[in-house]
Order: structure tokens, then C-alpha cells, then sequence
């Protein structure tokens, strides 16, 4: 298994609220992108970043690939109650974090998403967005309201509709997928697919050194204007 792991401040931004982890012996890999303002997102995304990590390293790795799934849902929720102690302690309203998780045990896949940041699955077919964003825009195109070209510059496209760190409920998204022979997976905050289109990220994520794709995919997306905070992770089995 190899992976490359880059996260930039980006061109606009003075500090980096995205927060990753690749843990290659456990095969669990995670990008969160945190808001709230006043470092806040930067303290709400590390938080759920290292409970998530801290909670699947406490639990024996089942042998079904299902129990795992239910041990990842367990370690997001862990990641929410703790992103909202920290809050409350703090006194910080709106500090929160999106969440993309996966468990990748040879070539299967067991992955966990909260909010916009998101995971691909590239492959001799083409690129796949396997996860689903949580966000207003995201229920405006799944009903017929918006075109998937009007939903890249709505005015309304980072307005999360689930996030980790929120008092309500909370239901991450849990989908399993199989990697091919030869194919990766992307793990980024939308600093990147808010910047590249699905195309041009295809094309280098394809590129044959992972390291190398993985500092393309950022620089490229800081020379299209680095508006935000961009975080890549690249993983192949």
C-alpha cells in the first residue's frame, strides 16, 4: 500500500483548518475540513482527526469488513461528541469540522463521509465521486432545482447541511467500494474540487508517481487562485 499526503494554507488564507491522517498499518485514512473561525476549524478538525484515528487504533480490527464499517461509524460519533465538548469548554458557536474517512483493508474499502470534503475513486474508467456532500446545494441538484454546472457557482455551495461537531443527529454516510488492480483513492477538502474540474483532477491523479500527483493536484489548484485551504490524499492498495 502506498500513499502521499499534502495539505497547503493555499494563496488567500493565513492558517490551515484542514487537518489529515494516513495511517498505513491500520489502512485508515481521513481528510476534515474545519470551520468556525478564530482557529476554531483548525481545533475542530485536528480533534476529529485524532479521536477518529484514536478510536479505531482502541478496538480490535474485526474480520468482517461490515463489523469495520460499524467500528468507523462508532469512531465518527466519538469525533462529534468530542468536537462538541471542545466547543462547549470553549464557548465557541458554529465550530465544527467535515469528515471523510476510509478503511482500506487490501482492496476493499470501507469509507465514512460527513459534509463536502469528498472521495474518489480513479480507476482505468475514469475518475468517481463515491461520497455525496452534505450540503443545501448538493439536495438542490439531487431534487431537480440545480444543474451540476449551476451548483459549482451557487452562491449558496459550502452551506453544510451535517457536520461533525453539531448537537443534532448526526448520520455519516457509510458506503463500501472496491479498489481495481492499478486504481487509487482520493481523499480532499473542497479547496481542491472547488477549484479543478473533475477532468483536469482525473489527469493528475492518474500521473504514475503518487507523490508527484499529489503536490499537482495542489499546486494546481493554487495557481487556479488557492482560494481556501487544500488538502490531498492519495492512497493505492
Amino acid at each position: 500500500m502506498r500513499c502521499a499526503l499534502v495539505s497547503d494554507t493555499g494563496m488567500e488564507r493565513t492558517n490551515n483548518e484542514d487537518s489529515a491522517v494516513a495511517d498505513l498499518e491500520l489502512g485508515l485514512f481521513i481528510v476534515a475540513d474545519g470551520m468556525g473561525g478564530h482557529a476554531a476549524g483548525e481545533v475542530a478538525s485536528r480533534i476529529a482527526v485524532d479521536t477518529t484515528l484514536a478510536s479505531m487504533r482502541a478496538r480490535s480490527r474485526p474480520a468482517r469488513v461490515r463489523d469495520e464499517a460499524e467500528l468507523l461509524l462508532q469512531a465518527v460519533h466519538d469525533a462529534n461528541a468530542a468536537v462538541v465538548r471542545e466547543a462547549s469548554e470553549r464557548g465557541t458557536h458554529g465550530m465544527g469540522t467535515t469528515l471523510s474517512a476510509v478503511c482500506l483493508r487490501k482492496r476493499a474499502a470501507v469509507i465514512a463521509n460527513v459534509g463536502d470534503s469528498r472521495v474518489y475513486l480513479i480507476s482505468r474508467k475514469g475518475l468517481a465521486q463515491l461520497t455525496v456532500d452534505h450540503t443545501l446545494v448538493a439536495q438542490m441538484v439531487e431534487h431537480g432545482v440545480l444543474t451540476r454546472e449551476a451548483a459549482r457557482t451557487h452562491a449558496d455551495k459550502h452551506v453544510l447541511t451535517m457536520a461533525v461537531g453539531t448537537l443534532g443527529l448526526l448520520e455519516p454516510q457509510i458506503l463500501y467500494a472496491k479498489v481495481p488492480a492499478g486504481g487509487r483513492l482520493l481523499l480532499c477538502s473542497d479547496g481542491l474540487h472547488d477549484l479543478l474540474p473533475e477532468d483536469e483532477i482525473e489527469s493528475l491523479a492518474k500521473l504514475p508517481d503518487i507523490d508527484e500527483a499529489a503536490h499537482a493536484l495542489v499546486a494546481r489548484a493554487n495557481a487556479r487562485g488557492g482560494f481556501d485551504n487544500v488538502t490531498v490524499l492519495l492512497v493505492e492498495p
